[in-house]
């Protein structure tokens, strides 16, 4: 019975001991993988590093009986207090970084990063220190004159570094926000202690070091999360209703790419005098890089909706009904009936699209026919494969079907090719004009008829090459 009490119980320990708290610590991480990534990598470590290092240690010193000063019990000792100590010091960062700051906030994490690597290096220098037995005293005496010549080496990035710190400390910017850089603005993609990483609106990747920034007056113009609002004024007549300018507004402003919807623009009215009523027009956009470019979108349609609406921009009227008769009877696409012609241009509307603008789509009710005065129009028809161009409709042609006659919905979409000014024709006036001159009426049923024929072969499911 004394025999066996004095049996040694350390290799029993270890030999069994250690498979199996290493495997239930692995299980346990494996658990943890989904719901506690940082738990679970932290488990890890300790299975695949801290275990081993202390076992090894154990068999070194209880059951082989080396000597504390052997340099292989040192070397296991010093590998299992490292990582012990960096494990800890992980673990008490992550507790702090969850009980004190946001997740998001990433100039805490820096300096809980800095700090944890401080006290890796004091603690990792006082544990070998005595576990080797080594005079930290003179070590750090003859690190000193070489620190003071690694930092004069290394001044310039020091100075980035404690710059970049400033930074990120100071949460002047974040990632996805735009600064203005140099007169652009230009959006931070990449940031780290000790340089920036921007985009310009036309695609391009400037680095910029963290002092430079932090040297200049730095303007943000936009957060992440928040949108960018140009502001652009008018001024038109007092006889010009304020709602009818709210209706072109929006209309030419969803025309505009890039803009932030819902409310990617607005209206209001901020004074009436001198003969005008001001206006400011508000344009969302997600973008601040790309100021310039909606601006100048929305004014360019702005001109062309105000034209087809009749709203006065400029001393210039819109042709009158003389006019308008005038380019009925030099377009050629209706004879020259003393009667009709004038009815016509008295019916009609002048109006100007700018290139792509959409003056009917497909399946909506045709109420116009298209006299084209300059440019040119194009018809595209929907197919079950896609869409064919039908046809150019050029100046001096009438665009004109069977559908708009009878009421019905347009079988074709219509389109400005180029910058086009029609005139829109009410079907009513073109049905009024055909009962009361049959030359017209054979005229016009002939145009709308060769184009019923050319979209027959789609509705068969024949592809026609336009």
């Amino acid at each position: 019975m004394r025999d066996l009490m004095q049996f040694p119980v350390w290799p029993f320990i270890l030999i069994l001991g250690y498979p199996v708290l290493a495997l239930a610590v692995l299980e346990f991480a494996r658990h943890l993988a989904v719901r506690a990534p940082f738990a679970s990598g932290i488990l890890r470590q300790v299975a695949y590093v801290l275990l081993p290092a202390g076992a090894l240690w154990l068999i070194l010193r209880a059951m082989a009986e080396r000597p504390a000063d052997d340099w292989a019990v040192r070397t296991a000792e010093t590998a299992f207090a490292l990582t012990g100590l960096y494990l800890l010091l992980r673990v008490v960062q992550a507790a702090l970084m969850g009980l004190m700051f946001d997740e998001q906030m990433r100039a805490p994490k820096l300096l809980l990063d800095i700090l944890r690597i401080a006290l890796s290096l004091v603690c990792g220098s006082v544990v070998v220190s005595s576990i080797w037995k080594i005079d930290l005293g003179r070590l750090l005496a003859a690190m000193g004159v070489g620190s003071i010549v690694l930092a004069f080496a290394l001044q310039q990035f020091l100075g980035n570094l404690l710059s970049g710190m400033g930074l990120l400390s100071a949460h002047k910017f974040s990632i996805g926000d735009w600064i203005i850089v140099e007169g652009k603005a230009a959006k931070v993609v990449e940031m780290d202690w000790h340089t920036v990483t921007l985009v310009t609106a036309s695609g391009e990747r400037v680095v910029v070091a963290n002092s430079t920034l932090a040297k200049s007056n730095l303007t943000i113009a936009a957060r992440a999360s928040e949108h960018v609002s140009i502001t652009v004024p008018l001024a038109l007549g007092v006889d010009i209703p304020p709602e009818q300018v709210r209706d072109a507004v929006i209309e030419a402003g969803q025309a505009v790419p890039n803009l932030v919807e819902p409310g990617g623009v607005s209206c209001v009215v901020t004074g009436i005098g001198d003969g005008t009523i001001k206006y400011d027009v508000s344009l969302s956009v997600a973008n601040p890089g790309i100021l310039a470019g909606p601006r100048d979108e929305f004014l360019s349609r702005f001109w062309y909706v105000a034209q087809r609406r009749g709203l006065r921009l400029d001393p210039v009227p819109a042709p009158d009904t003389a006019a308008r008769l005038h380019m009925l009877e030099e377009g050629g696409a209706f004879r020259r009936d003393p009667h009709t012609l004038p009815q016509l241009a008295s019916a009609s509307a002048f109006r100007r699209y700018r290139r792509g603008d959409l003056l009917l789509a497909a399946g909506t009710q045709a109420t116009d026919a298209f006299f084209v005065v300059a440019g040119q129009l194009a018809v595209v028809a929907p197919t079950g494969e896609g869409e064919i161009r039908l046809e150019l409709v050029a100046a001096g042609q009438l665009m004109v079907l069977q559908e708009m006659l009878a009421g019905g919905s347009s079988p074709v979409r219509v389109t400005a090719d180029q910058d086009t000014d029609v005139l829109a024709i009410p079907a009513q006036a073109l049905l009024d004009a055909m009962d009361r001159n049959r030359v017209v009426a054979r005229d016009i049923s002939a145009v709308a008829e060769a184009r019923r024929q050319a979209l027959l072969p789609l509705n068969r499911g024949l592809r026609i090459v336009a």
